[in-house]
């Protein structure tokens, strides 16, 4: 974890020069939060720096028996790069191109996955449920990432219960690398590149180690923050009129006078309490 914090660290500083030397930085919606307008070009995609940190230290320990989840998060990164790149230089991907992708991913990580756990007694349905998981997951991650430091503080803890793994040290070293960063004032965002890949990375962790039906309560604040866009979308669709101020669910409480700060600290507060919740649920085991 110390190496992989320490690279994460020099990797995300070397990733910062470059995109300024590029002039590669976050477009910021016009619609959103007007305190973040002054955000318009920090730089993003700093996921590439601490995945790229957490999976060279990841394979030069030896690895784990959870080598396939590494091949999903990655393919999960390239494609949230894939997206940064096209919104930095002409349009994000549209929302069905990423769910296709992410469809396939998931399906192939599904079938190497049900050889190690199974949750039905019909290994069809297992398939289904951890695809429709990593998806879910992904974008529940991704919604969740518009706050500086948030997802990053919300996925250390959640990334706590496995940390006798070597995939959850080497990702963990990786985060509190990248957050010396991408704390308030992010000098620096992960962007889809580091945000997909997280709920990918998190998820997977869940499924293999036999705790998929746990993974709802414990990353409840990217339950919440999918289930506002969700209910905020088909509520304005029925009424005309918004229910929160404005989604995901972080944008409302900003709106409602919370700092970033405060946002941060109680989502990760609550996380903590969900997280262990689920801990004790399981039996405090991995």
């Amino acid at each position: 974890m110390a190496a992989a914090l320490v690279l994460s660290w020099f990797f995300t500083g070397l990733w910062i020069t470059l995109m300024q030397a590029l002039g590669l930085g976050k477009q910021v919606r016009l619609e959103g939060p007007q305190s973040h307008l002054n955000k318009a070009g920090t730089p993003s995609m700093g996921g590439v720096a601490f995945l790229l940190a957490a999976a060279l230290v990841y394979a030069l320990s030896g690895g784990d028996r959870w080598a396939g989840l590494w091949l999903l998060v990655l393919g999960m990164a390239l494609l949230g790069l894939a997206d940064d790149l096209a919104g930095s230089l002409r349009r994000p991907l549209r929302a069905r191109e990423k769910l296709a992708v992410q469809a396939l991913m998931s399906l192939t990580f599904a079938l190497w996955a049900t050889r190690l756990v199974q949750y039905t007694p019909y290994p069809a349905l297992d398939v289904l449920l951890i695809a429709l998981v990593i998806i879910a997951a992904c974008n529940a991650f991704n919604f969740t990432d518009g706050v500086d430091g948030l997802l990053a503080s919300v996925t250390a803890v959640l990334l706590l219960p496995f940390l006798g793994l070597p995939t959850a040290q080497a990702a963990l070293g990786g985060l509190l690398g990248f957050l010396w960063y991408n704390a308030p004032r992010a000098t620096v965002f992960m962007g889809d590149t580091g945000s997909m890949a997280l709920g990918a990375l998190v998820a997977g962790l869940f499924i293999l180690e036999g705790k998929l039906w746990w993974l709802p309560l414990a990353a409840l604040i990217p339950v919440l923050e999918v289930l506002s866009v969700v209910v905020q979308v088909a509520y304005f669709r029925r009424t005309g009129q918004r229910l929160l101020k404005m989604s995901p669910l972080h944008h409302h409480f900003e709106l409602s006078g919370w700092s970033e700060s405060k946002v941060v600290f109680r989502f990760v507060a609550v996380t903590a309490l969900a997280t262990a919740l689920a801990v004790h649920l399981w039996g405090g085991r991995g």
